[in-house]
């Protein structure tokens, strides 16, 4: 049926661009912000570019430890602490804002757009350390390894795997050769993930620390897809698809890997390298800022018709025990 002759209707008034927009006023971030490594770990005080610290370990247990009553001679006791540090990186993003632009009415945005854009850039900010810290980059400026900054070099903070030395699984390429920041691992080709070794990696850790109250696997979501659906691992998680017939549930997922030392939670993160798998113990790291907090704002003049605002966090990476950590590289996700 066809409309009413001569009748006044929405398509005639669009075409006449009459009819007002339909602007939501809420904008929808669609990136969702989400550090779960950096807001799970300690934040310290850093006061130097070379940010230090010690680390101590215990001697291994003896068998042999007995003694006469009152020794002639007594040995003291080897002193293991090592002084470690890391390089301050400095992270920033800025933002420009006219006059213009904060004086008329802005859909989504109620209070000042200068505001607004601070704290969108705030959260990118803190997600881009987070990618930092966690990233494997093996050549070039970016690689991932702690740098001096220079009045023409940028500083670099060593991340995550420049200090896991202790306890690393790839089935192909070069591990880190240290635990100093210095170095760090080249995986190669990628190939499917082993039982064989997840239980060398959570040996290893176990071994050498031998606490996992505060430990997490942490890996991209194609890892933990390849943890979920590769059989081989099968022994350590249920595989299977299951179904809750009382409500109709499929449950199909990876959230707690139970080793043979106690159950371990899984978490996905979206800054993960897409083929390592960390096993990461929270209370060994430690994020250390400078100047007191994470994030610092400067205001800088640009012109009188615009306001121009740099935010900066000057940042580092403690990794007061790698051998409590662990790392696989090169995995098929």
């Amino acid at each position: 049926m066809a409309t009413i002759t001569n009748a006044v209707t929405a398509a005639t008034l669009g075409t006449a661009s009459n009819i007002r927009e339909d602007l939501g006023n809420v904008i929808y971030n669609v990136t969702p912000f989400l550090t779960p490594f950096t807001s799970n770990i300690a934040v310290t005080a850093a006061t130097n570019d070379n940010h230090e610290w010690l680390t101590d370990t215990y001697a291994s247990a003896s068998t042999v430890n007995a003694n006469v009553e009152a020794p002639a001679t007594v040995t003291g006791s080897v002193d293991s602490r090592v002084r470690k540090g890391n390089n301050l990186q400095i992270a920033q993003k800025s933002v420009v804002v006219t006059q213009k632009a904060e004086i008329l009415d802005r859909a989504g945005v109620p209070g000042k757009e200068m505001a607004y854009q601070l704290m969108k850039l705030g959260k990118e900010l803190q997600m881009d350390i987070e990618a930092q810290l966690l990233c494997i980059v093996t050549t070039g400026s970016t690689k991932n390894i702690k740098a001096a900054g220079t009045s023409s070099a940028n500083g670099k903070a060593a991340g995550v795997p420049s200090w896991i030395n202790t306890n690393e699984q790839l089935s192909a390429g070069t591990a880190n050769t240290a635990s100093d920041g210095t170095t760090g691992p080249a995986p190669g080709t990628a190939a499917a993930m082993t039982a064989a070794r997840m239980n060398a990696l959570i040996d290893g850790v176990w071994s050498n620390s031998g606490d996992f109250s505060s430990a997490k696997l942490m890996g991209s979501a194609g890892v933990i897809s390849a943890m979920r659906d590769n059989a081989a691992v099968g022994q350590g998680m249920s595989t299977s698809v299951d179904t809750d017939a009382s409500n109709g549930e499929i449950i199909n997922r990876v959230a707690v890997y139970v080793s043979q030392f106690g159950p371990i939670a899984v978490v996905p993160n979206k800054h993960m390298p897409a083929d390592t798998l960390y096993l990461l113990d929270y209370s060994t790291w430690g994020l250390a800022v400078a100047g007191g907090k994470k994030i610092h704002s400067t205001d800088v003049a640009t012109s009188t018709s615009a306001k121009q605002t740099l935010l900066q966090s000057y940042y580092t990476l403690e990794a007061r025990s790698e051998e409590a950590n662990g790392a696989y590289y090169a995995i098929n996700a």
